[in-house]
């Protein structure tokens, strides 16, 4: 029997998060849950562990695993790949997403991940965990300059002010970019951008409070509270745009 793979996107930590984590925790095997909670820095992570462990563990997981990475550059010891492999879900945190790029993209938690994920491992990412879940992802950046132009990409300020980075991802999701906190900042131009630099056919933007699951790289379910935005490249610099709300189930690439 084809081994089931899932994805869990979601943009923030808000009231929704508990509810929407149950789909999650139930995939990494309920009762018997081992998550590997995955931060980007040595230091600053503990007073975090409770928003993340706390719901999950009144969902019924067995136990959450901090996988913190040591040194400076940080860098996971043998000891926290180790511990990585051994869980049976995979969560990434939000944060600065070229942290988690530089440290789970292009280091060697890269193939564990994946090999993990492979084997029915759910992965579920928040923020910066979410961007990181697509082949190519966005990396960072709110500012597009070309010859003679230059735009703003998101409204909100978070102190991005930078030109849009794009590069390599996890590769969990082909060919359809992420964008979290769609609404909230205003993130729609950025990720027609990026979809327009890297040539992706779709990109899904999602509200704060929405969890994206999505099964074999195709079926996607919403869940949670707001909005979620399937954008689809039409040809001839034309997108088009499905608006999804929590319960709506379809599938990548169907018009």
């Amino acid at each position: 029997m084809p081994t089931l793979s899932r994805v869990f996107l979601y943009s923030d930590l808000t009231e929704t998060f508990e509810p929407t984590s149950a789909p999650f925790i139930a995939a990494a095997g309920g009762r018997s849950a081992r998550i590997a909670w995955l931060v980007p820095r040595p230091h600053g992570w503990a007073r975090f562990l409770p928003l993340y462990r706390d719901p999950w563990l009144r969902l019924g997981a067995a136990e959450v695993v901090p996988i913190v990475p040591a040194g400076d550059p940080p860098a996971l010891s043998g000891e926290a790949i180790e511990a990585l492999a051994r869980c049976s879900g995979i969560f990434v945190c939000g944060g600065d997403t070229r942290d988690y790029h530089r440290l789970y993209v292009r280091g060697p938690a890269r193939d564990v991940i994946r090999a993990r994920h492979a084997a029915g491992v759910p992965y579920a990412g928040l923020s910066a965990g979410a961007l990181i879940a697509s082949d190519p992802c966005t990396v960072w950046g709110d500012r597009l300059t070309t010859l003679g132009n230059a735009c703003l990409l998101r409204g909100a300020d978070d102190g991005c002010r930078a030109e849009l980075e794009t590069g390599e991802g996890l590769g969990l999701i082909g060919g359809c970019l992420v964008e979290p906190h769609l609404s909230e900042r205003g993130g729609f131009p950025r990720l027609v951008a990026a979809m327009e630099r890297i040539g992706a056919a779709r990109g899904l933007g999602i509200d704060d409070a929405i969890c994206a699951e999505i099964e074999d790289r195709s079926l996607v379910r919403i869940h949670g509270r707001g909005r979620a935005y399937l954008l689809e490249a039409a040809g001839s610099g034309r997108l088009g745009v499905r608006v999804f709300e929590p319960g709506a189930v379809f599938r990548l690439g169907e018009g």
